[in-house]
């Protein structure tokens, strides 16, 4: 383990911040605020505007949490070596930054993602809506942080898929319009999926630094093996369900079947890549993966933005 004395650099603390993957909160965040405009709903633009950041702040302060309560599966990581999308980014780790200072950061992020929830309240007046904004900011703590670590028992990728796939956009659609999207359990699906398909790809990777240190997330608990046709079905109802999505909301409009058919050929060519070219079973192969799992995600949250009119 490294053991150079921590102190301040900025690109060591944006790289712990890992600010490319909140994009995966933000964007449908942001999808959710732009199906209230496409469908007429009236917005508040200073509550869209704190909720970006709000959200930004609480992946933000998840991933900070992250780096120092995963200390011992990093270790191991740097024995094993990790992926651009996997095994943390070892800063705290390698003594690039200090643990106490990490920990102040998130408290900071989470504190000023409150005060920003105090101000859409004060717009809204809604207590609904504060619950929503607090259901996300707790799990995104409990998440890695003991002594509940949601990532430790097999319940981290369920919350996630929730979290990240249908609470953003509802959320994003609320804090803009202060009223719930109709619906938001039958599109919100393609991008639960991917989010949920995010982290489970993630966990091949750190198998090993993950089952050492008693991390029992569903790669560790079922195997590689059999977890890889729980990414290839969640892969394929993707596909199915945005093709379903098109279907309800856009029926025999073949210009926005177009708009659909990105996602739907990629899910399919990714299910494809890991059940039968089995692209998870080396560090090298399985990067590809999990960054076209992120693009994907991505193309499903667009996807829905373009499609979903009620």
């Amino acid at each position: 383990m490294t053991t150079r004395t921590a102190s301040f650099n900025i690109s060591d603390w944006t790289t712990a911040m890992r600010i490319p993957f909140a994009t995966v909160a933000v964007v449908p965040f942001c999808v959710g605020i732009l199906l209230a405009i496409f469908n007429g709903v009236p917005v508040s633009l200073p509550a869209s505007i704190s909720g970006v950041i709000a959200v930004f702040l609480i992946c933000t302060g998840c991933h900070l949490i992250g780096e120092t309560a995963d200390k011992a599966e990093d270790a191991i990581t740097l024995k094993t070596g990790r992926t651009k999308f996997s095994g943390g980014t070892l800063s705290v780790v390698q003594g690039k930054l200090n643990e106490k200072k990490v920990m102040k950061a998130a408290f900071v992020c989470f504190t000023v993602s409150a005060i920003l929830g105090g101000i859409i309240f004060y717009i809204h007046r809604s207590f609904w809506l504060v619950g929503l904004g607090s259901f996300g900011a707790a799990a995104a703590i409990f998440y890695s942080m003991p002594p509940v670590r949601l990532a430790k028992r097999g319940m981290g990728e369920l919350v996630i898929g929730v979290c990240y796939g249908w609470l953003t956009i509802v959320t994003g659609y609320a804090c803009a319009s202060n009223t719930m999207p109709p619906d938001s359990y039958i599109w919100c699906w393609p991008v639960a999926l991917t989010v949920f398909n995010i982290i489970l790809i993630n966990e091949f990777p750190d198998y090993i630094p993950d089952s050492t240190t008693g991390k029992r997330n569903i790669v560790v608990r079922i195997g590689m093996e059999k977890s890889q046709w729980i990414y290839t079905s969640a892969s394929i109802l993707t596909g199915i369900s945005i093709f379903s999505i098109w279907l309800r909301y856009r029926p025999f409009e073949f210009a926005f079947l177009a708009v659909a058919l990105p996602g739907i050929l990629l899910s399919f060519a990714l299910a494809y890549l890991v059940a039968v070219k089995k692209l998870w079973k080396s560090h090298s192969t399985i990067e590809p993966v999990c960054a076209l799992t992120i693009v994907l995600n991505h193309i499903s949250s667009i996807t829905i933005a373009l499609l979903v009119r009620w």
